[in-house]
């Protein structure tokens, strides 16, 4: 009689164990299984969306980055816009079809096509220090799950099929984001895009594939 309530016991709680040990792991395994997904979907809105410029009065556009079509770079954009960075909904990199002449809506892009004055007004706006803290939101990193915020960090890059950056002048073109954590344990998830570059006056560094100027987009996200 003793033995089998032993035995029963020992049952019980080796049952009770095997339960619980997929929680155990659980933290570990969301995390690892989270970020991938967060990087990619990030990486796909630079490269395939143009982005989204959206202002009360009911103006929309995917010209983010010269929405009145007057040529202005990012500052001049802050100072001759009210709310400009605000009106930004969402940062997407991909050229507009209004740039090759196409007779198509401003609102149509060529996805995986990089506009450089996209980017230029992207790195413009990571140096703004009043406002570079905006720039997770736009890119769909500021998320919340059960009214908790969930803090991704990014470290965004356009480099050449070395690993190196392409320059804009003596500056890069496009290196936006945290330092990449090197040490500790933090889960980070690395993806990398092949891009064509719509002008590539005045860079270096750029690859000629099948008649295109190219280059890969990088993008980490961790948290």
């Amino acid at each position: 009689m003793d033995f089998l309530m032993a035995i029963t016991i020992f049952a019980l709680g080796l049952v009770l164990l095997i339960s619980q040990v997929p929680m155990l792991f659980a933290p570990l395994q969301t995390v690892s299984t989270d970020i991938q997904p967060v990087a990619y979907r990030t990486s796909m809105i630079l490269v395939e969306d143009g982005g989204i410029y959206n202002e009360t009065t009911g103006y929309i556009t995917s010209n983010w980055e010269d929405p009145e079509g007057t040529g202005e770079n990012y500052s001049q954009n802050c100072i001759n816009i009210t709310n400009y960075t605000d009106n930004v909904k969402r940062i997407g990199l991909a050229m507009s079809t209004m740039e090759l002449g196409w007779s198509s809506s401003s609102e149509d892009i060529v996805p995986n096509t990089l506009s450089v004055n996209k980017m230029k007004a992207l790195q413009d706006w990571q140096e703004d220090t009043a406002n570079q803290s905006k720039i997770v939101k736009k890119l769909g990193l500021l998320v919340t799950y059960n009214n908790n915020p969930i803090n991704y960090s990014y470290n965004i890059s356009l480099v050449n099929f070395s690993d190196n950056l392409i320059p804009n002048s003596s500056a890069p073109l496009l290196q936006i984001g945290d330092s990449i954590p090197t040490s500790g344990s933090v889960t980070v998830e690395k993806i990398e895009r092949i891009v064509a570059i719509d002008n590539t006056t005045g860079l270096t560094g750029n690859r000629t594939i099948a008649g295109h100027e190219c280059a890969k987009l990088v993008v980490y996200v961790w948290r």
